[in-house]
């Protein structure tokens, strides 16, 4: 053999075949290893079991703790009305923890499967819950399609109509607040491509609709200034003054009442302007 291949070329295919060999071994006593411990699981009673897995959960080993959850799920009667629906939430638990868009959108079939069997359980509450913040995990950004957040909003209505009584009632107004908020600033947005393109007439309308429609929006001093800015810039000093009023009640030593005081100065000084210019015509 040496005859034919150099020294170095030898030893490191010795090298590569103990590597190999080892990772076989390795592979061979893990697969041997898991084996074991899921007979030792299947061993075990089912409460046992899911404390323990309860446990992988709580300490953010959430596939791990899922995963052990579904295993023992065909282990438990069909009718059983004790461990059997505390198992599912708590693969649905697992899942809204574990984060991100598929994760979520589990979480949310969990959750819905969990009310379908169960819709009187003493969690059912909180589980209305959940399905609202899956939906609301999932939303879009502001900038894009808000189908989503609108869905969020009637499983969180669902909170108070179906279970009135729950602590879990006034989380899901605030949830509702927040989800109003995001699409105030989704319309808001879409105004202010309207205005950015001089298209005044399109962005007021958008303004309106955010101060009717949401009367609570976090952003509700830059939409009167918004909707002010454009109205003048169409000739309506008039109703631009009264939103810059509000603007002035609500925040009379801020920025952005600063800014209108400015805006309406301007244009009262073009309006004179052009009043001078017409008079020498």
């Amino acid at each position: 053999m040496r005859g034919f291949f150099p020294r170095g070329v030898v030893e490191r295919g010795a090298r590569q075949a103990f590597l190999v060999g080892t990772l076989a071994l390795a592979c061979l006593g893990g697969t041997a290893c898991a084996a074991k411990h899921k007979r030792q699981q299947t061993s075990l009673p089912p409460q046992r079991v899911f404390e323990m897995a309860q446990q992988k959960i709580a300490r953010k080993h959430y596939f791990t703790g899922r995963t052990m959850l579904q295993e023992l799920m065909p282990r438990v009667p069909p009718d059983d009305r004790e461990l059997l629906p505390r198992i599912q939430l708590a693969i649905a638990d697992a899942f809204f923890k574990d984060g991100g868009q598929l994760n979520y959108g589990e979480a949310l079939n969990g959750y819905r499967t969990f009310l379908t069997y169960y819709p009187n359980h003493e969690e059912a509450a909180r589980v209305q819950f959940m399905v609202g913040m899956s939906l609301f995990q999932q939303a879009l950004s502001p900038d894009r399609d808000q189908s989503l957040t609108n869905q969020a909003i009637q499983e969180f209505e669902k909170v108070g109509t179906t279970y009135p009584t729950s602590p879990y009632v006034e989380q899901a107004r605030k949830k509702i607040v927040e989800c109003h908020d995001r699409l105030a600033e989704h319309e808001r947005l879409v105004g202010r491509f309207y205005q950015r393109r001089k298209k005044y007439n399109a962005a007021i309308d958008r303004y309106r609709a955010i101060l009717d429609q949401y009367p609570l929006y976090n952003r509700t001093g830059q939409v009167l200034l918004d909707i002010g800015t454009c109205l003048l810039a169409v000739g309506n000093r008039p109703e631009a003054e009264e939103f810059f009023g509000r603007l002035f009640q609500d925040q009379p030593d801020g920025k952005l009442a600063s800014r209108a005081k400015e805006l309406l100065s301007e244009y009262d000084r073009s309006q004179q302007k052009e009043a001078r210019k017409e008079r020498k015509g």
